[in-house]
């Protein structure tokens, strides 16, 4: 099956969803959550969101194809991308070509526990929204998908990486500063040259595309949406589906292989009582059984939710704006043209410890000040202890961030 045969459910800039029929150039209708939508007429794929399903770019040696699938699962493993009760989570993988030795891989990974509301019981497949389309080549791609704004990158069109960086609307030099990080990380993996420039998708402020294109160092364009392709063929691709997807057409099968069973021996009892007795026994055995299965299920719900509280728990110490790098650009972006000597930088989980040189105390207080107006370093508690004058009248200081509560 060719993805263009397919019916498709994708993310909306707002909180709905489009509906893109086979081979139409806009999407048919709109629908609030992809359970809504019931049409069984075409294969019916779903599109996800970042927020969903998260995209992952690999380099790994060349290997066959059951080596690559264990290699995949181990750079999940040692990332921290687990499933429900710390099993293997649901991922799809896509070899996209090869970087000198290496295979570049691109990895779906469908979120845990499942979003309920994107549940579609007759999808045949799950993959990140933008798998689906044919992405501009060599460039950065920044969209919204239901108020997130995302960040992508593609080889050769096809997708490479994914992931959410803030919400709408966002500043020029927000936008600017995501796309040098992306930008490095691109070129470390896929070579210098690998990006070519920026394309922004949807509606943008003018003013904001304009600024970008003097910040950014890049070419910039905007355009009003990505199409799916029309030449994804599927039938490559393994099955991802959802937990909850799998297990109710699991559920689904048994019921109809139970509902078969039932209609046989209904046969038999017509035909003889002794027989029909049998079966409401082996039915009631079933019944019990079923019922104790069904109390299994409390204990894993619990771990479950669990987990997800843990996350939240842990959604502080992965935030991006505490990243060591990017505090020390922060930092480094407030300093004078001249007059201040980073000597050491120490970054812990909740503190930050500078060491450096400054020309006089002015300068160094005046740094101070700027580092505790800052909207993201404000974060921290900043204070410099009294600094040492040097003998060439310099001084010394150290200077410390505790962070808030």
């Amino acid at each position: 099956m060719t993805l263009s045969a397919s019916t498709l459910l994708v993310p909306g800039e707002d909180a709905s969803w489009r509906v893109w029929k086979p081979r139409a150039s806009s999407p048919s209708e709109a629908v609030d959550t992809p359970s809504d939508y019931g049409d069984r007429s075409k294969p019916v794929v779903v599109g996800l969101p970042a927020t969903a399903c998260r995209t992952l770019g690999l380099l790994l040696p060349q290997a066959d194809t059951a080596l690559l699938q264990e290699m995949v699962s181990a750079q999940l493993e040692r990332r921290g991308i687990k499933g429900a009760n710390g099993e293997a989570p649901a991922f799809r993988w896509h070899q996209l070509g090869h970087a000198g030795p290496n295979v570049i891989i691109s990895v779906d990974v469908l979120a845990e526990p499942f979003p309920m509301a994107l549940v579609v019981p007759h999808a045949v497949s799950y993959a990140a929204a933008l798998r689906l389309t044919l992405l501009p080549p060599g460039q950065i791609i920044i969209a919204e998908e239901q108020g997130d704004l995302i960040i992508a990158a593609s080889h050769q069109g096809r997708l490479f990486h994914s992931h959410v960086f803030t919400q709408r609307p966002a500043a020029a030099d927000s936008l600017a500063q995501e796309i040098l990080l992306t930008r490095l990380g691109l070129e470390s993996s896929l070579g210098s040259g690998s990006v070519s420039g920026v394309t922004l998708v949807g509606q943008w402020d003018a003013d904001i595309v304009a600024d970008l294109r003097r910040t950014a160092s890049l070419p910039v364009l905007a355009i009003d949406r990505l199409a799916p392709s029309q030449s994804i063929d599927t039938r490559t691709w393994t099955t991802l589906l959802p937990r909850s997807v799998s297990e109710a057409r699991a559920a689904a099968a048994t019921h109809r292989k139970f509902v078969s069973i039932g209609l046989l021996v209904a046969l038999v009892y017509a035909a003889a009582v002794v027989l029909g007795f049998l079966y409401l026994q082996a039915k009631a055995r079933t019944a019990e059984a079923l019922a104790a299965e069904v109390a299994k299920t409390a204990a894993p719900a619990a771990e479950v939710r669990a987990t997800a509280d843990r996350w939240k728990a842990f959604a502080l110490d992965i935030e991006p704006k505490r990243y060591p790098m990017m505090i020390l650009s922060q930092m480094t972006a407030l300093m004078p043209p001249s007059g201040i000597n980073l000597r050491d930088f120490d970054v812990k989980p909740d503190a930050v410890e500078i060491r450096a040189n400054a020309r006089d105390l002015q300068t160094a207080s005046q740094w101070l000040e700027d580092i505790q107006k800052h909207k993201d370093l404000s974060r921290y508690t900043w204070t410099m202890p009294q600094p040492v004058v040097r003998d060439d009248k310099t001084i010394s200081l150290r200077m410390q961030g505790k962070a808030k509560p």
